[in-house]
């Protein structure tokens, strides 16, 4: 990945921001829209349909050098922009050098600085993990206050924000198993019922529920045997983390087996929370440039007696192993499904997840 350069940050007024929306998102709504054109100028809306018009206004962005650009339809809407305008980027820059006649080769951690604007996340999907990490507003009139915000330079405080990289997407979480499944039997359930008098069923909340109560928890209970993992640290020493968040023992180091043996979940975030406010990495960010590791063999019944303490970011006596890592090897003994930054990535025997290289400036609407 190459080195991602920020834009200076800094107060102005009437800041020139591009505003990214999600058009199929549920709340991006013709009342939204049209409440929206009579402050941002028509020209830094935009509205995307699939991942194609996103890449394209992306590659709009980057040529018009916004240096500050708000993403709103959920946390799908923020990973599929970032990495648009990462690759848009990458692109450009090669045209740049092939055009000076420069011989450029990117490399996965290619030294050519890259400059990329910083991010806002405005709270119009479902699960919203990053835009509740960035204090964002949750109703409409907040999304407008919260743009208001950011174009007048009265919101200009950044974060970092440090992402995970599978397979050269970069995300600030992902995970292999029940969150996998659990993501695929929504998306399931949602397309069933799509167009149907029972389509309201089918999605944000209400349909996550249907479908964990109608699916997920009854195939886990019918799963004989649970799967079994290996997990591998390819990085940086990794160190294993108590409920307190405090080291435990020794250093694993480069190479060395983190853990060995049956496994219903082996998840990694880089902030806190899944949507929701489900705290699932309550010590995300106390190791900066390492992610999270939340591994479990956990039983359904016992996960749902935990259910209320691990929402609210505890972690069980038992039952659950935590770690700070840079860099890991998942290998489990059959298929297994595979979410990165709440997309659906089909199913994999093995993954590799790791840190991005540089992190990202996320605006911080609480301060």
């Amino acid at each position: 990945m190459g080195n991602v350069e920020q834009l200076p940050l800094g107060r102005h007024q009437n800041e020139r921001v591009a505003v990214l929306l999600n058009a199929n998102a549920k709340a991006v709504s013709e009342d939204l829209r049209r409440e929206l054109e009579n402050f941002v100028p028509a020209e830094d809306l935009f509205y995307s349909r699939s991942f194609e018009e996103a890449r394209v206004i992306a590659r709009t962005v980057l040529s018009r050098g916004y240096r500050t650009v708000l993403t709103g339809g959920g946390d799908g809407t923020f990973v599929g922009y970032v990495n648009c305008l990462f690759e848009e980027a990458v692109a450009s820059s090669v045209r740049a050098s092939v055009a000076g006649g420069t011989a450029l080769r990117l490399a996965p951690r290619a030294e050519h600085a890259l400059r990329l604007p910083r991010f806002g996340v405005l709270k119009l999907g479902t699960g919203n993990a990053l835009a509740c990490h960035a204090g964002a507003s949750s109703n409409r009139v907040g999304v407008v206050e919260d743009i208001l915000r950011t174009r007048s330079g009265e919101c200009s405080v950044s974060m970092p924000l440090h992402l995970l990289s599978h397979e050269g997407k970069r995300a600030p979480f992902a995970g292999v198993g029940i969150d996998a499944a659990i993501l695929n039997d929504y998306v399931g359930l949602r397309d069933r019922l799509k167009g149907s008098k029972l389509q309201f069923a089918g999605t944000g909340g209400l349909g996550y529920f249907c479908s964990v109560v109608g699916k997920t928890i009854p195939t886990a209970l019918s799963q004989r045997g649970l799967p079994n993992v290996e997990i591998i640290n390819l990085g940086a020493s990794a160190r294993r983390i108590g409920p307190d968040g405090k080291p435990l023992g020794r250093a694993v180091e480069h190479g060395e087996i983190l853990y060995k043996g049956p496994c219903r979940l082996a998840a990694a975030g880089t902030v806190p929370c899944y949507g929701y406010g489900f705290k699932i990495f309550p010590h995300a960010l106390r190791a900066p440039g390492k992610f999270q590791l939340r591994i479990t063999a956990m039983s359904v019944a016992k996960i749902l007696g935990n259910l209320r303490t691990i929402w609210k970011g505890g972690t069980p006596q038992t039952g659950m192993l935590d770690f700070h890592c840079e860099k890991v090897l998942i290998r489990f003994d059959r298929e297994m499904p595979v979410q990165v930054g709440g997309d659906a990535e089909g199913y994999r025997r093995e993954i590799v997840l790791e840190m991005a290289e540089r992190p990202l400036e996320l605006l911080d609407f609480n301060a």
